[in-house]
């Protein structure tokens, strides 16, 4: 589940290989509108498709010329991140 208000969007719930499509077809046009910052303190459980979540919502912020923030990382993101090489990309 994804909730917007102004440039935060907060994700709950599971973002997993099963969810992640949906969610980034409910992120995006939130994206597109200038949302900044992503909130995934609400996220229970994550896989490898939540990297992708990430870096696909990095990637569509950069096209519109901002930075993605991100709030409420949870350390398995760390953790996956670290697994896969892609830690550095990640923001601080």
């Amino acid at each position: 589940m994804i909730v917007c208000e102004d440039a935060c969007c907060r994700i709950a719930g599971a973002v997993t290989v099963d969810t992640v499509g949906g969610l980034l077809r409910e992120l995006q046009p939130h994206l597109a509108k200038g949302a900044d910052t992503l909130d995934l303190s609400g996220v229970e459980a994550a896989d490898s498709a939540a990297l992708a979540l990430v870096f696909s919502a990095m990637r569509q912020a950069g096209q519109g010329g901002r930075t993605l923030t991100l709030r409420g990382l949870p350390a398995s993101f760390g953790t996956l991140a670290e697994l896969y090489g892609v830690a550095e990309l990640l923001p601080a």
